[in-house]
């Protein structure tokens, strides 16, 4: 009998966990909130009491103190991913899972739920060994948990080639000053030392002991939302982000992705007034470690939100104010405006966090860099030179810099309510201020600037629009389908629309008027009219760009940015050449279907892109040449100088060089060249790839050589030109037709008639180098091949099936 039951306790205790029992809980400092810990720290432990299994939660990592450069990217304040968790028990242990919210079944249909969550994996993101059972909960030792490098410090490095670290234990610990519990939110945070070996001079130029890099780490546990919030479906032509998920209880006749716009909680407390005050308004907090004036420009720029609210039916919805003594900015339940630092300058920016589940904003994030700023001063400062011996610098600089601060308060909140960049907004009239602007600087006839209005001082009308879709309320007796397009194409009557970032930044891009950092509606006459102030403001330009007691090299510093004052306007001009007037269409709405950008403007762009390149335009005034010596001791080059291919010296080719490789690299591009040569195809009017490559060449290649520095210029030009044709004959994403014309134009130029001097022996280099490329032996390549799309099965965007057979 001893024996049976001796085995029985055996056997019970194979299939029952064993718990330690020597955690005396009363003698631990305890925490109640929304999951309740303990702390011992003396030993420097947390433990967790997880009562509410297999409950869902949200779980957010961030960086609370970060390591401080732009081309690391790893800013205080940043936040990380966003998941749904949940504990699940297995035994001794309890596991930490990322339930997988992509693909969702909403069905009364348990079966049919649960196939759907079996057919995808889940990620079990912590295992946590049970100390002992509390009650109805589990005590887990939680320490490790908050000690690993959630945010991915050392991937990044690695990205970034700064080195191979790893977290030390020894020299990593809780931070307990920002350790704390909320009955929705816990907050936990660590100090975590990752150590290796730093091979990057970006994370050396950071921190003082560059092998051992320590930041801090956030843990967030927050509850999710309740239920009474309504998602709103995404239209492209809205403006907003927006979430999606694949829901595989869809009717066949429908979509299987779904799309919802991400935007705050707003609710009117009378819903069925025009205007009406709300439930609970959205505030944003900024940093106290912001400085005076720049405190009370964000302040100010942030605010003017609540003129687009306020458009959209809603009183006295949207604030900044200082944040309060004390806040912890990273606490969940705040929205906030960061004041970041980095060693150089570098993006601002928006970010959130969501309901995965509704796309609903939680958390409104805002960093703006610090030392941006400094740059729009820097450009003003070229501009009005202002530093005359015994005069007082001119404050149009500090206005214009804090103006700028304005637009780019109301810009990054712009992210943290919903709204993605609209980037067609300047071409008319400024409407948003979700674009990027390039300060709008007038002159009159005797070449007086006029600062004033480089920056806009208000909310803009296609943002009303905006707000009003995303946030508004549907008239009395209208359906929310109904109110959401027709909000939609009254944008459009009312002269607005909305291009962003994927059709905006690359250098292919084809849209006419939808460009960072540009101004006007047409891009090709106010790049004539910034060459023409960029000229008038190079031939006054001096010592008076620099204070007193400062070293004279570094008025290089300030002539970048004016010598470079076009270089944006150059890229919108490039897109009108080759380019495609289109607008996010939704069959049965009322904009336009899309056509090519009709003739004239095209050679009109074309021209004005060829003057940016001519001679007279890329000489450094020989004045200016004059008053840059060599750098200093202590003072070196750095990346906000040229380059230079003269030793110390500076060189006045280099600015040049910049601006003729910004003007090929976006003319000459191969999806461009596709384009003119398919449009010449389709509308005989049209300029084609070969017309425009004569006109280049016929301007280039004339017989004329001008003295001093500008003959250099123009033999470095017709250089870079051949370069470019070979390396586009060459290019695999060239069409078989635009290869065989770029090496056309190459035989046309080796074989113009021979020249004398100077001018004959540069013709004759470039000449014997284009032969040297087309008598080499022909490498046979072809295009690269286009991907057919998926036929069996038919694949869903974004996804794709490599199946074997």
């Amino acid at each position: 009998m001893n024996k049976l039951l001796t085995t029985a306790i055996i056997l019970l205790g194979m299939i029952t966990p064993v718990f330690s029992q020597n955690l005396d809980l009363s003698k631990l400092e305890q925490n109640e909130g929304f999951v309740d810990f303990y702390l011992d720290r003396e030993k420097g432990k947390i433990y967790l009491q997880i009562e509410d299994l297999e409950k869902e939660f949200l779980y957010v990592n961030s960086l609370t103190a970060g390591v401080g450069s732009n081309d690391i990217g790893l800013d205080r304040g940043q936040l990380g991913n966003t998941r749904i968790v949940e504990f699940r028990r297995s035994g001794n242990k309890l596991f930490l899972v990322h339930k997988n919210y992509d693909f969702r079944a909403y069905s009364s249909n348990p079966y049919e739920v649960k196939s759907v969550q079996d057919a995808f994996a889940e990620s079990i993101l912590w295992g946590f060994e049970i100390t002992q059972k509390s009650g109805d909960g589990f005590i887990v030792d939680a320490t490790n948990f908050y000690m690993q490098d959630a945010h991915g410090v050392s991937d990044r490095l690695s990205q970034r080639r700064q080195g191979s670290y790893r977290v030390d234990a020894s020299r990593s610990g809780l931070y307990y000053e920002m350790t704390k519990n909320f009955p929705q939110n816990t907050e936990v945070e660590a100090t975590i030392t990752l150590t290796g070996n730093a091979t990057g001079g970006l994370i050396r130029s950071v921190t003082p002991s560059p092998d051992a890099v320590t930041v801090r780490q956030r843990h967030s546990f927050i509850q999710l939302p309740d239920d009474n919030y309504t998602p709103r479906e995404f239209d492209p032509r809205g403006g907003f982000f927006s979430i999606s998920y694949m829901d595989f209880t869809t009717p066949i006749s429908d979509p299987i992705m779904k799309r919802f716009i991400s935007r705050h909680r707003l609710e009117k407390k009378d819903p069925n007034a025009a205007v009406s005050e709300v439930v609970e308004p959205i505030v944003y907090y900024l940093d106290r470690g912001t400085p005076e004036p720049v405190a009370s420009a964000l302040i100010e720029g942030g605010n003017w939100w609540n003129q687009a609210f306020e458009a959209a039916g809603f009183k006295n919805a949207f604030r900044v104010e200082l944040a309060p003594e004390g806040m912890d900015l990273m606490d969940v339940r705040y929205n906030v405006i960061q004041w970041v630092h980095r060693s150089t300058r570098g993006w601002s920016y928006g970010s959130s966090i969501r309901d995965p589940r509704t796309g609903e904003i939680i958390k409104g994030q805002v960093s703006l860099g610090s030392l941006r700023v400094r740059q729009d001063y820097l450009i003003a400062q070229g501009l009005l030179q202002p530093f005359e011996d015994g005069k007082p610098a001119d404050p149009k600089m500090l206005e214009l810099a804090l103006a700028r601060l304005r637009q780019l308060s109301a810009h990054e909140i712009g992210h943290t309510i919903g709204l993605a960049h609209s980037y067609a907004t300047s071409a008319s009239g400024r409407s948003s201020v979700m674009d990027y602007p390039y300060p709008l600087i007038t002159q009159d006839s005797q070449g007086n600037l006029d600062l004033s209005a480089a920056y806009d001082d208000k909310i803009g009308e296609w943002d009303k629009w905006a707000i009003t879709y995303g946030y508004g309320y549907p008239k009395a007796g209208e359906d929310e389908a109904t109110f959401l397009n027709r909000t939609l194409e009254e944008t459009f009557d009312a002269g607005y629309e909305f291009i962003t970032d994927s059709d905006s930044r690359d250098p292919s891009g084809a849209h006419p008027r939808s460009h960072l950092w540009d101004n006007g509606k047409s891009a090709p006459e106010e790049l004539l009219r910034m060459l023409e102030l960029r000229k008038n403001k190079l031939q006054s330009f001096g010592l008076n760009a620099i204070p007193n007691g400062t070293p004279q090299a570094l008025l290089e510093e300030v002539l970048v940015p004016l010598f470079l004052m076009h270089r944006y306007q150059v890229e919108a001009t490039s897109k009108v050449v080759g380019g495609l007037d289109y607008l996010y269409k939704v069959k049965g709405d009322n904009q336009p279907n899309h056509s090519w950008i009709d003739s004239k403007l095209q050679n009109e762009a074309v021209s004005a892109l060829l003057k940016t390149i001519e001679p007279e335009q890329l000489e450094v005034p020989q004045h200016i040449l004059a008053l840059i010596p060599p750098r200093p001791y202590g003072y070196g080059k750095n990346r906000e100088t040229f380059v230079s291919r003269t030793g110390p010296i500076f060189d006045p080719i280099a600015p040049a060089e910049n601006i003729v490789d910004a003007v090929f690299t976006f003319l000459l591009e191969s999806g461009r060249a596709n384009r003119l040569h398919l449009q010449a195809l389709q509308n005989s009017s049209l300029p084609s790839f070969e017309s425009v490559l004569n006109q280049i060449s016929n301007q280039l290649f004339q017989n004329n050589l001008p003295s001093g520095l500008q003959q250099e210029i123009k033999m470095m030009t017709e250089a870079k030109y051949v370069e470019y044709l070979i390396n586009l004959s060459k290019n695999g994403n060239a069409s078989n037709s635009v290869r065989a014309i770029a090496r056309m134009q190459l035989e046309k130029i080796s074989q113009s008639p021979s020249q004398s001097g100077l001018l004959g022996t540069h013709r004759k280099y470039l000449s014997d180098k284009i032969q040297a490329y087309l008598d080499q032996p022909h490498e046979i390549s072809s295009p690269e091949s286009l991907k057919i799309p998926d036929g069996a099965p038919i694949g869903m965007e974004s996804m794709s099936c490599d199946l074997e057979f």
